[in-house]
């Protein structure tokens, strides 16, 4: 089955990558991993991560096609490319189902689309992993698409498609709370949601799109594992080196966020459930790593003031920084009965206002960025790095974040970034309450039990 990714799943395709340090050397880290990254000459930027003594290894591929580029009228083209591109027959290797895939790759799998990307990951142990990537190597040079190959992949994508608006109450949460954003109405949501925009797509269609979009030009691959007497290198450039450039994509630009608030009815609720959105500048502005450190700092706080979250909630703070950097998220506390959003934002607004006028125990900050500078590069912490070698979930977060990353931005953006994510010098809180507080920049959500 899927892998259960950890905590920050991920992540937007900005603008192209610019070129990696191409032919770098591998750099050990302060925690006893060796990372390496660099680009082929087929445009494929290569991410690696090596995690000594490991029992598994994860082969994540993100392609820059995401929902955002989902043509007019064929809302869910993204996802049904990506089921495609994972289970569709190519080379030699058979069409497999979603079913197949716990027996195929025990140690885990995931196929994730986002509005900006779509990302497929595997797993297997280390002596399997070159079997592995020559496989994923195999499916970049092309999948074939059937009419009973199509019409499988067509079902999946709409049940996941509805899964996302209709199944999961925090689920819909996460999902409408950017449409609400990004002004998407009613009948476009309920659209993608019923999948049946993808009932016109043809063989024809669906498979010129994927030989044209799901190419080395548009790719990352990140590998992060326990790679002991591989030459990764060499084993990547093997496999990969040949396959055929392709036609960089010419991605849309983000769309713009604006504060705005919905209260939706929603059968199979007894409690009104809540979303806070805060829109976040750029991840490419200098100011994101600040702000990114300063939702985590608020989303901590908000964890002690407001409480435990109450299921389906996952907890009262998420942000995907690499999934959607564009939202970060609050799930604020609402009385039984509550039918008014904008409370939602007033009860953000008083937890940013009680931060502010208190003193924050100074390792507070300092564990924030000791704890997730992983996630933008930097070294594990003993207890990570522990967790990586025997837990294929947590390796799983760690490759993810590596492929998307990669669609950002070339290691010198990185180590800019991680850079003013740890400097305690960055912009001070009052920037950010402001910020926080401001009507403007705050997105509300409420979903309420319908009444009978």
């Amino acid at each position: 089955m899927a892998v259960a990714a950890a905590a920050l799943l991920l992540a937007l395709a900005a603008p192209g990558p610019a070129p990696a340090r191409a032919g770098a050397a591998p750099d050990t880290l302060a925690d006893s991993t060796w990372v390496q990254r660099w680009t082929l000459k087929n445009g494929l930027d290569v991410s690696v991560r090596n995690i000594p003594n490991g029992n598994a290894v994860a082969a994540v591929v993100a392609y820059r096609i995401g929902r955002d580029m989902d043509p007019p009228q064929r809302e869910g083209m993204a996802d049904l490319l990506a089921e495609l591109q994972l289970t569709a027959p190519a080379g030699d290797i058979p069409e497999r189902t979603r079913e197949e895939m716990s027996d195929l790759r025990p140690s885990g799998w995931n196929l994730q689309v986002t509005p900006r990307f779509s990302l497929i990951s595997e797993l297997a142990p280390p002596e399997r992993f070159p079997g592995l990537l020559r496989q994923v190597a195999t499916r970049m040079r092309g999948v074939t698409v059937t009419d009973s190959v199509l019409a499988r992949a067509r079902r999946v994508a709409t049940r996941d498609l509805g899964d996302r608006y209709f199944k999961s109450p925090e689920v819909a949460l996460f999902n409408r709370l950017r449409d609400v954003a990004a002004g998407v109405d009613d009948e476009t949501a309920l659209r993608r949601a019923s999948g049946r925009a993808l009932k016109p797509v043809t063989v024809k269609e669906a498979g010129e799109r994927l030989k044209r979009l799901y190419v080395p030009a548009n790719a990352t691959l990140a590998l992060a594992g326990n790679f002991e007497d591989i030459d990764v290198r060499k084993l990547v450039e093997s496999l990969f080196a040949d396959i055929p450039r392709g036609t960089p994509v010419t991605e849309p630009p983000e769309p713009l966020l604006k504060a705005a608030g919905r209260a939706i009815h929603r059968d199979g609720l007894t409690e009104p459930l809540g979303i806070v959105g805060v829109i976040a500048p750029a991840i490419t502005d200098t100011l994101h790593p600040s702000f990114y450190f300063n939702s985590l700092l608020i989303g901590h706080y908000c964890e002690e003031d407001w409480g435990t979250a109450s299921p389906p909630l996952p907890g009262r703070f998420r942000y995907p920084i690499f999934a959607d950097p564009q939202l970060a998220q609050f799930f604020p506390p609402l009385a039984p009965g509550e039918t008014d959003a904008d409370q939602l934002g007033i009860a953000l607004q008083d937890a940013v206002e009680k931060l502010a006028n208190s003193m924050v125990d100074p390792d507070i900050p300092k564990d924030i960025r000791v704890n997730h500078a992983w996630i933008l590069g930097g070294p594990l912490t003993p207890s990570l790095r522990a967790r990586m070698a025997g837990h294929p979930g947590t390796l799983h977060t760690l490759a993810s974040t590596m492929a998307v990353r990669a669609l950002w931005g070339n290691q010198a953006f990185w180590d800019r970034y991680l850079a003013r994510f740890m400097d305690p010098r960055g912009p001070g809180g009052d920037l950010w309450a402001e910020h926080f507080q401001s009507p403007d920049k705050i997105v509300r959500l409420l979903l309420t039990p319908v009444s009978h």
